[in-house]
């Protein structure tokens, strides 16, 4: 009997040895195809030494050279994978420019100084610079974005012409929002666990995310695997962190919109959070020109995923450029 009591767990060792084993192989794979993507990425670095991953692309169609390009900012804890569709449809008319933050998908966190959004802002001017030049551009963020769109709107004046918040975070939400603060601890906790628990090899065990039936099947396969990779986990700590220090100290001045904005937002982000309508209307009233838009019997991701949403973009870009043309006539 002591035998046999000697050799179970003994056994049992031997078999957690050999899924960790299994776990720490698939994880390298699995980091190896998150670092190759898609293959069609251009590189940029930073002056902060930061290397960004990012896809310019030009429409088929002629277009004029004050047609803006639309610029894509994502979520916290996502990559450009995310707005595949966005590009797919509004890049038959408008160039669009896709990129994953520092630390996210291809992207390189190199960064010596500690941390905070304005190097993401910062990141993203560079970028814009240097893919775009002198050409105009509307700004497209989601959630976590959209408050980076803000804040490099600010920054680059010269070349943004206008704005899309898809239900974009308020700097002031953590403070004034119940359910917000609710979230952030729960937040918190996961961002805790998750990148450390994904580089012992536990990614295998993260089940799939409903959400990736939304995109097409040959992309499915480098999303579930930029989800159970400790990297985009380490980046959105790192991005979460600094979201609440300055969330937490919001002085209620928000950042200066000097360009006409199209706000849209999904009906259950209203029903889950009461202060939602009042957070955005604040955003809204302080552009020059805006319009607020809630998409029925959607939820926050899936704004990225809905024709309306696309369709009410490729609106507000054509009445940007009727704003254009009637001023150049006026002149």
């Amino acid at each position: 009997m002591n035998s046999r009591h000697d050799t179970l767990p003994r056994a049992f060792a031997g078999l957690l040895a050999g899924v960790a084993v299994t776990g720490f192989a698939a994880q390298a794979l699995r980091h190896r195809r998150v670092l190759r993507g898609r293959g069609d990425e251009s590189m940029f670095e930073t002056s902060k030494g930061n290397i960004l991953a990012y896809r310019m692309t030009e429409p088929t169609a002629p277009v004029s050279s004050e047609t803006p390009v639309l610029v894509f900012e994502t979520a916290m804890a996502s990559t450009a994978e995310y707005w595949y569709w966005m590009e797919l449809n509004l890049g038959l008319n408008y160039p669009t420019l896709v990129y994953s933050r520092a630390g996210y998908g291809r992207s390189e966190f190199h960064e010596k100084e500690p941390f905070t959004l304005r190097s993401s802002v910062l990141d993203l001017e560079e970028l814009v610079r240097h893919a775009c030049g002198s050409r105009p551009v509307v700004i497209v963020g989601h959630s976590l974005g959209g408050y980076l769109a803000l804040r490099a709107a600010e920054q680059m004046r010269d070349l943004v012409r206008g704005l899309c918040l898809l239900d974009p975070s308020h700097p002031g939400e953590l403070l004034r929002s119940s359910a917000q603060a609710k979230g952030a601890e729960h937040i918190s906790f996961n961002l805790l666990l998750m990148p450390l628990s994904l580089r012992l090899g536990l990614g295998g065990l993260l089940e799939v995310p409903a959400w990736l039936k939304n995109f097409p099947a040959d992309l499915q396969g480098l999303c579930l695997d930029q989800y159970r990779d400790w990297k985009l986990w380490e980046a959105a700590k790192r991005e979460w962190n600094a979201t609440q220090q300055e969330f937490l100290g919001y002085n209620g001045e928000l950042p200066k919109i000097s360009v006409p904005t199209c706000l849209v937002s999904a009906d259950r982000t209203h029903l889950t959070d009461k202060t939602v309508r009042e957070l955005y209307s604040e955003l809204a009233a302080g552009a020059p020109r805006s319009e607020m838009h809630v998409i029925e019997r959607t939820a926050h991701d899936e704004l990225l995923f809905r024709k309306e949403v696309f369709h009410l973009i490729g609106q507000f870009g054509e009445s940007l450029e009727a704003d254009r043309a009637e001023a150049g006539e006026a002149s």
